[in-house]
Protein backbone atom coordinates (compact mmCIF):
# COMPACT_ATOMS: atom_id res chain seq x y z
CA UNK A 1 0.00 0.00 0.00
CA UNK A 2 1.00 3.73 -1.04
CA UNK A 3 2.16 6.11 2.02
CA UNK A 4 -0.29 8.69 2.25
CA UNK A 5 1.41 12.52 1.40
CA UNK A 6 0.63 15.37 2.51
CA UNK A 7 1.99 18.20 0.09
CA UNK A 8 5.61 17.21 -0.29
CA UNK A 9 6.21 15.50 2.99
CA UNK A 10 5.29 11.82 3.83
CA UNK A 11 3.28 10.98 6.71
CA UNK A 12 4.21 7.14 7.05
CA UNK A 13 7.33 7.58 9.70
CA UNK A 14 9.23 10.67 11.18
CA UNK A 15 12.94 9.95 12.57
CA UNK A 16 12.46 6.17 11.99
CA UNK A 17 9.20 5.66 14.06
CA UNK A 18 6.00 5.72 12.92
CA UNK A 19 4.85 9.40 12.30
CA UNK A 20 1.32 8.84 14.33
CA UNK A 21 2.36 9.26 17.95
CA UNK A 22 4.45 11.93 17.11
CA UNK A 23 1.94 14.12 15.01
CA UNK A 24 -1.12 12.99 17.83
CA UNK A 25 0.45 15.60 20.37
CA UNK A 26 -0.24 18.71 17.73
CA UNK A 27 -3.87 18.82 18.43
CA UNK A 28 -3.60 16.92 21.62
CA UNK A 29 -1.54 20.23 22.67
CA UNK A 30 -3.02 23.19 20.85
CA UNK A 31 -6.78 22.52 20.99
CA UNK A 32 -6.68 22.96 24.39
CA UNK A 33 -4.26 25.56 24.67
CA UNK A 34 -6.57 27.54 21.81
CA UNK A 35 -9.64 27.08 24.31
CA UNK A 36 -7.91 28.77 27.00
CA UNK A 37 -6.94 31.43 24.60
CA UNK A 38 -10.63 31.72 23.88
CA UNK A 39 -11.63 31.77 27.55
CA UNK A 40 -9.15 34.34 27.81
CA UNK A 41 -10.26 36.38 25.35
CA UNK A 42 -14.20 36.25 26.37
CA UNK A 43 -13.00 37.48 30.18
CA UNK A 44 -10.25 39.97 29.81
CA UNK A 45 -11.65 42.15 27.38
CA UNK A 46 -8.34 44.11 27.51
CA UNK A 47 -6.15 40.85 26.08
CA UNK A 48 -8.56 40.69 23.10
CA UNK A 49 -5.74 42.25 20.85
CA UNK A 50 -3.41 39.19 21.21
CA UNK A 51 -5.13 36.14 22.67
CA UNK A 52 -7.94 36.64 19.57
CA UNK A 53 -5.45 36.05 16.93
CA UNK A 54 -3.57 33.54 18.91
CA UNK A 55 -6.61 31.87 19.62
CA UNK A 56 -7.32 31.19 15.85
CA UNK A 57 -3.65 30.17 14.71
CA UNK A 58 -3.51 27.96 17.10
CA UNK A 59 -6.53 26.20 16.16
CA UNK A 60 -5.58 26.74 12.65
CA UNK A 61 -2.57 24.69 13.41
CA UNK A 62 -4.09 22.43 15.09
CA UNK A 63 -6.71 21.60 12.46
CA UNK A 64 -4.09 20.59 10.23
CA UNK A 65 -2.26 18.46 13.30
CA UNK A 66 -5.94 16.10 13.25
CA UNK A 67 -5.41 15.63 9.51
CA UNK A 68 -1.67 14.71 9.71
CA UNK A 69 -2.95 12.85 12.52
CA UNK A 70 -5.64 10.95 10.74
CA UNK A 71 -3.05 10.47 7.95
CA UNK A 72 -0.72 8.85 9.49
CA UNK A 73 -3.02 7.10 11.84
CA UNK A 74 -4.48 5.65 8.61
CA UNK A 75 -1.25 4.67 7.26
CA UNK A 76 0.15 3.23 11.18
CA UNK A 77 -3.56 1.34 10.92
CA UNK A 78 -2.70 -0.26 7.52
CA UNK A 79 0.72 -1.90 9.09
CA UNK A 80 -1.05 -3.42 12.20
CA UNK A 81 -3.93 -5.81 12.98
CA UNK A 82 -6.94 -4.14 13.16
CA UNK A 83 -9.26 -4.20 16.62
CA UNK A 84 -12.35 -2.79 18.08
CA UNK A 85 -10.61 -0.52 19.71
CA UNK A 86 -8.44 0.95 17.20
CA UNK A 87 -11.69 1.19 14.76
CA UNK A 88 -13.17 3.06 17.53
CA UNK A 89 -10.07 5.15 18.43
CA UNK A 90 -10.64 5.89 14.28
CA UNK A 91 -14.15 6.60 14.09
CA UNK A 92 -13.74 9.33 17.15
CA UNK A 93 -10.84 10.96 15.19
CA UNK A 94 -13.14 11.67 12.32
CA UNK A 95 -15.80 13.19 14.79
CA UNK A 96 -13.19 15.22 16.23
CA UNK A 97 -11.96 16.81 12.68
CA UNK A 98 -15.57 18.83 12.26
CA UNK A 99 -14.98 19.93 15.76
CA UNK A 100 -11.98 21.47 15.56
CA UNK A 101 -12.63 23.06 11.99
CA UNK A 102 -15.74 24.80 13.20
CA UNK A 103 -13.53 25.83 16.58
CA UNK A 104 -11.28 27.52 13.52
CA UNK A 105 -13.79 29.20 12.24
CA UNK A 106 -15.47 30.62 15.15
CA UNK A 107 -12.16 31.84 16.62
CA UNK A 108 -10.96 33.06 13.29
CA UNK A 109 -14.49 35.17 13.12
CA UNK A 110 -13.98 36.56 16.60
CA UNK A 111 -10.49 38.08 15.07
CA UNK A 112 -12.36 39.28 12.26
CA UNK A 113 -14.78 40.96 14.33
CA UNK A 114 -12.18 42.16 17.00
CA UNK A 115 -10.03 43.64 14.20
CA UNK A 116 -13.49 45.01 12.52
CA UNK A 117 -14.70 46.63 15.59
CA UNK A 118 -11.01 48.89 16.29
CA UNK A 119 -11.46 50.21 12.81
CA UNK A 120 -14.97 50.90 13.40
CA UNK A 121 -13.72 52.97 16.59
CA UNK A 122 -11.49 54.81 14.85
CA UNK A 123 -14.29 56.11 12.26
CA UNK A 124 -15.19 59.82 12.75
CA UNK A 125 -17.74 60.09 15.82
CA UNK A 126 -20.66 61.19 13.48
CA UNK A 127 -20.10 57.51 11.66
CA UNK A 128 -20.32 56.12 15.25
CA UNK A 129 -23.42 57.95 16.24
CA UNK A 130 -25.48 56.23 13.69
CA UNK A 131 -25.69 53.05 15.95
CA UNK A 132 -23.24 50.79 17.70
CA UNK A 133 -21.74 48.91 14.96
CA UNK A 134 -22.19 45.48 13.95
CA UNK A 135 -18.63 44.11 14.62
CA UNK A 136 -19.04 45.57 18.52
CA UNK A 137 -22.55 44.17 18.71
CA UNK A 138 -21.16 40.72 17.84
CA UNK A 139 -17.94 40.13 19.44
CA UNK A 140 -19.03 39.11 22.63
CA UNK A 141 -21.50 36.57 21.57
CA UNK A 142 -19.17 35.05 18.93
CA UNK A 143 -16.63 35.10 21.64
CA UNK A 144 -19.06 32.85 24.15
CA UNK A 145 -19.20 30.83 21.12
CA UNK A 146 -15.97 30.21 20.62
CA UNK A 147 -15.35 28.84 24.01
CA UNK A 148 -18.39 26.44 23.76
CA UNK A 149 -16.98 25.08 20.45
CA UNK A 150 -12.82 25.21 21.70
CA UNK A 151 -14.82 23.24 25.02
CA UNK A 152 -16.40 20.79 22.07
CA UNK A 153 -12.81 20.46 20.32
CA UNK A 154 -10.98 19.96 23.48
CA UNK A 155 -13.19 17.19 24.56
CA UNK A 156 -13.48 15.52 21.50
CA UNK A 157 -9.39 15.19 21.03
CA UNK A 158 -9.04 13.86 24.76
CA UNK A 159 -11.55 11.12 24.15
CA UNK A 160 -9.96 10.89 20.95
CA UNK A 161 -6.71 10.72 22.40
CA UNK A 162 -7.62 8.66 25.37
CA UNK A 163 -9.09 5.88 23.12
CA UNK A 164 -5.78 5.71 21.09
CA UNK A 165 -3.58 5.16 23.86
CA UNK A 166 -6.30 2.35 25.13
CA UNK A 167 -5.76 0.63 22.11
CA UNK A 168 -2.37 0.69 22.37
CA UNK A 169 -1.92 -0.45 26.27
CA UNK A 170 -4.85 -2.62 26.93
CA UNK A 171 -3.75 -4.20 23.01
CA UNK A 172 -0.08 -4.57 24.68
CA UNK A 173 -1.30 -6.15 27.92
CA UNK A 174 -2.69 -8.96 26.47
CA UNK A 175 -0.18 -9.73 24.36
CA UNK A 176 1.90 -9.97 27.08
CA UNK A 177 -0.29 -12.04 29.10
CA UNK A 178 -0.47 -9.70 32.12
CA UNK A 179 -1.57 -6.73 34.02
CA UNK A 180 1.44 -4.70 33.72
CA UNK A 181 2.36 -2.02 35.78
CA UNK A 182 4.05 0.91 36.04
CA UNK A 183 7.82 -0.55 36.34
CA UNK A 184 6.21 -2.86 33.36
CA UNK A 185 6.41 -6.10 35.93
CA UNK A 186 3.43 -8.00 36.75
CA UNK A 187 1.39 -7.10 39.59
CA UNK A 188 -0.23 -9.36 41.26
CA UNK A 189 -4.11 -9.25 41.23
CA UNK A 190 -4.58 -11.24 44.79
CA UNK A 191 -1.73 -9.12 46.60
CA UNK A 192 -4.36 -8.99 49.24
CA UNK A 193 -6.01 -6.36 51.32
CA UNK A 194 -2.92 -4.39 52.10
CA UNK A 195 -3.27 -5.04 55.97
CA UNK A 196 -0.10 -7.33 56.14
CA UNK A 197 -2.20 -10.54 56.49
Amino acid sequence: MATPVVGQFEIDKLFGIPAHPLIVHIPVVLVPLAAVGAVLALFVTRWRHWALPVTAALSGIALVGVQLAIGSGESLASQTKETAAIERHAELADQARPFVFVFFLVAAAATYLWWQSQREAGADVEERSRARPLAVRALAPVCVLSVLTGALATTWVVRTGHSGAESVWKDKKKDEGGDNGPGGTNTPRDAGDGDGD
